[in-house]
């Protein structure tokens, strides 16, 4: 161990040579894996789209600037085709195009930023004259063409803000230009959008990982404002207690693409790394720590970020092991998730954490829709071999689909939680006779779950609400759910997803032959799932008031009605109630069985 100490007189752990080695290996490998699957198929490069052969160049500069060029030589001779191919793919706009995004402002600040990245890589670095002189002028020209379009593009999403920031300052640093600055100040005086949970409004592992964050440290290194580092931090807090045991995270609160899987957090190896050493936050530190010892997919992209910050490199402050008491149940309040780890020494070596979540935007909205948290998950309970990726509950109810409850109260210091769904739907009377028309030409509108002619806003509604009250309590081993209805009486479904390595329904359900196991509603036994090797199983009893028409799982008209469903991940089973009944589950985890 280093006898080196940190601010406030912690010991370092981990040298910084080990680290910066471990990159600068594994990245030449992967660059030079990279390249060879180019050389072996000159389409892949033709199919190359303009962020990968950015990250590609990036990658070659990076290398190149930290091995021996004997080492290097040949990976720098395939940058002319690469700086070729990269300027073909720009419009004549300066911009490129993305996808579906077209002469694409948003995206083509990714491609910029790490544009400037790389000729910071060239100035900072002793990075060889023969690379430096092949990517220097190309960069730059591409970066010339690129400003008039960045300085008066738009964007769409919130995360666009900050990418396009960082992009305009790292070109104003290269080729001058207040008007550059000043336009990156314009976005940024909207405020980061950072909640009171620490989490992004968007809520995504995803694009807190590979956009915000990396704009914000961006735009602290090359403006000197560390009050950008200070939001990363809080940020960082907050993403390490969405850790799952199986090593990544959890996503049901996503309003992004990411809602429905989990995140693998990689791309967090740098943010974790400089704010340990900067800040040294212990739970920021224990998980910089762990994701410094993991084989990493993409090495060249945190090998090109420590040489452009060698506080990256530091060694990293020892801490003291384990989580406090308080901090084993983390409530995002904003984003309507609780966290709770329930075995494991940190979050980040977890060995059975839970979440309970209310916070879909369907109650406010009506809507399933791109940039909505739509999951409905209630339920989830993660163990290294066997997890429940998701329980819904969905009432057979004018087609609204799942439960979504709009918000979770925890009782007392219990581990316990309170969520609450109420949804209303009813029937129309006739229209006022003022509001008549001779031609019966009346407007299209929408009543919430439907569109038709029916001036629905001038129309009186009997409503019909069903009300449900959750209760979900945590233990060592699993949790309890008990869910009350009130209202009309009418038919449910519970749904449970199961994941695990070679998991099986070892008894207490049937298949239906359709890839579901259906848990038998007159008498309901204990349902037995695990992996074949035994070590892991969860034993599951349900009780409830048995349904005369049992019905499948509906996600709602807002998926089948356009042809879609949820894309619920996983075994499946169900089970189909009736409100007229409580619905009573007792979930447990065990870590040995006898076969069943």
């Amino acid at each position: 161990m280093s006898g080196r100490t940190f601010h406030g007189g912690k010991a370092y752990v981990m040298s910084d040579m080990s680290y910066t080695q471990i990159l600068s290996s594994s990245s030449l490998r992967f660059v030079r894996t990279r390249l060879q699957a180019l050389d072996r198929d000159s389409d892949l490069l033709a199919g190359l789209s303009h962020r990968a052969t950015m990250e590609l160049i990036k990658a070659v500069v990076a290398v190149s600037a930290i091995r021996p060029s004997d080492q290097t030589a040949d990976l720098a001779e395939r940058l002319p085709a690469l700086l070729e191919h990269l300027a073909d793919l720009q419009l004549e706009e300066g911009l490129f195009s993305g996808g579906d995004n077209l002469v694409s402002p948003p995206d083509s600040a990714f491609t910029i930023n790490d544009l400037c990245l790389t000729l910071e890589l060239m100035q900072v670095q002793d990075c060889p004259q023969s690379v430096i002189q092949a990517v220097r002028e190309p960069l730059f020209e591409i970066a010339r063409r690129a400003a008039p379009a960045m300085l008066q593009g738009g964007v769409h999403t919130p995360n666009h803000r900050w990418e396009i920031a960082s992009a305009l300052v790292g070109l104003n640093l290269f080729l001058g230009g207040s008007e550059l600055r000043s336009r990156a100040e314009a976005w940024l005086a909207e405020g980061i959008d950072i909640q009171p949970d620490g989490l992004y409004s968007e809520r995504s592992p995803n694009y807190a990982a590979y956009v915000t964050n990396p704009c914000l440290i961006a735009m602290s290194r090359r403006t000197g404002h560390t009050q950008y580092l200070d939001l990363v931090e809080r940020n960082l807090r907050a993403q390490v207690a969405l850790m799952r045991p199986d090593g990544m995270m959890e996503t049901v609160q996503s309003r992004r693409q990411d809602q429905n899987r989990p995140f693998d957090p990689e791309p967090f190896l740098s943010q974790a790394r400089l704010l340990a050493v900067v800040k040294g936050d212990p739970r920021v530190v224990r998980w910089a720590l762990w994701l410094s010892r993991r084989r990493l997919a993409d090495p060249a992209r945190h090998l090109a970020e420590l040489l452009v910050d060698q506080r990256l490199a530091g060694p990293l402050p020892q801490v003291d092991g384990g989580e406090d008491r308080d901090d084993r149940v983390q409530e995002y309040q904003q984003s309507g998730l609780t966290r709770v780890l329930l075995s494991g020494d940190s979050w980040a070596q977890s060995s059975m954490t839970a979440s309970i979540y209310a916070g879909s935007d369907f109650p406010d909205t009506g809507r399933v829709a791109s940039g909505l948290a739509n999951n409905s998950t209630i339920v989830d309970f993660s163990t290294p071999g066997l997890t429940l990726e998701t329980l819904r509950i969905s009432p057979e109810f004018f087609g609204l689909g799942p439960l979504r409850p709009g918000h979770c109260v925890r009782q007392g210091n219990r581990l316990a939680w309170v969520m609450r769904d109420m949804r209303t739907s009813g029937y129309y009377q006739p229209l006022d006779q003022r509001f008549c028309r001779n031609d019966a030409a009346y407007r299209l509108t929408d009543e919430g779950r439907f569109f038709a002619c029916m001036d629905f806003d001038r129309r009186r509604r009997d409503d019909l609400t069903l009300s449900t009250r959750i209760e979900v309590e945590m233990y060592p081993d699993g949790f309890n759910l008990h869910a009350r209805f009130q209202g009309p009486v009418t038919t449910y479904t519970c749904l449970l997803a199961l994941q695990g390595d070679q998991m099986g329904i070892r008894a207490g359900a049937r298949a239906d032959g359709n890839g579901v196991w259906r848990i038998s509603e007159a008498q309901p036994a204990e349902i037995v799932a695990g992996a074949e090797d035994d070590r892991t199983c969860l034993r599951l009893s349900i009780q409830g008031r048995p349904s005369e028409h049992p019905m499948a799982y509906d996600p709602g008209e807002c998926y089948t009605y356009p042809g879609g469903d949820d894309a619920v991940a996983g075994q499946k089973l169900i089970y189909s109630g009736s409100t007229a009944g409580d619905l009573v589950l007792s979930a447990r985890w065990q870590r040995s069985m006898a076969r069943a």
